[in-house]
């Protein structure tokens, strides 16, 4: 999370988009902006599996990041693609998404008008007009932050699905943690599941920057992170996502 708002910081100032793709270890919840942590989390369950969790800056619903593929692009407000507003740039970046799905076999779609799953903590449970679905079940779920100086949007790609793990720690609100992977089954699938075989992390990735190389005007270019932008990344965790104040803020 801090390096994703360092680059976006950095993208504000020197007018350059940037793409990444990055994965988590240890296994970490992500708390959409407002959630309260209280409500959303089952603490013992994560202590026992050594989850550990995070509030990000966007909103939603909670996320289990494990066995996935996560993005994020940071967009200036240079950018043309910052004035086409929320739900038009949404659908642009989550196209190459789809494309890229699609490339390895998961036919895959944007999230029609009027999903909808059933009341949780957890993000996957409700699709929304911004994921991305496959067979109508949910496989990618995105969120975004804007300012005045750009926007960051980052998702969760799913490579493989442990709804038993997701629904330990995650709360499923009146359903039983049993209840609720039932029930998830029918809304959420994964990447391994729907090409049936495992799909890793390198061949998913490689597979989104064919296909974010693919769109007009778009020339990608691998980079690595600045000093300054690393060190911004190690001054954020310190006030923010390594802050216990910043992470229980609800």
């Amino acid at each position: 999370m801090s390096i994703d708002e360092a680059l976006f910081n950095s993208a504000c100032r020197s007018g350059v988009p940037v793409l990444r793709f990055y994965g988590w270890s240890p296994a970490t919840v992500s708390l959409g902006f407002a959630q309260r942590s209280s409500e959303s989390l089952n603490f013992l369950e994560m202590e026992r599996r050594h989850i550990a969790w995070l509030r990000r800056p966007t909103g939603g619903r909670a996320v289990l990041h494990d066995m996935e593929v996560t993005y994020s692009i940071s967009v200036p407000e240079s950018d043309a693609l910052y004035g086409k507003g929320l739900e038009e740039s949404y659908e642009w970046l989550c196209m190459p998404i789809v494309t890229a799905l699609q490339s390895l076999g998961v036919s895959a779609q944007l999230s029609p008008h009027g999903s909808s799953g059933f009341l949780s903590a957890s993000c996957f449970t409700t699709p929304g007009t911004t994921d991305i679905l496959a067979h109508g079940r949910k496989i990618v779920g995105s969120a975004q932050m804007r300012t005045r100086e750009g926007f960051l949007q980052h998702g969760s790609i799913v490579l493989k699905n442990d709804l038993e793990k997701n629904f330990a720690v995650i709360r499923s609100g009146q359903t039983s943690p049993e209840d609720a992977m039932r029930r998830a089954a029918h809304l959420m699938t994964s990447v391994s599941d729907e090409t049936h075989r495992p799909v890793s992390f390198s061949e998913m990735s490689f597979a989104l920057v064919q296909a974010f190389s693919q769109l007009d005007g778009i020339h990608i270019v691998d980079d690595t992170l600045t000093e300054q932008e690393m060190l911004d990344a190690s001054l954020i965790t310190q006030l923010k996502y390594g802050c216990e104040d910043w992470n229980a803020l609800r």
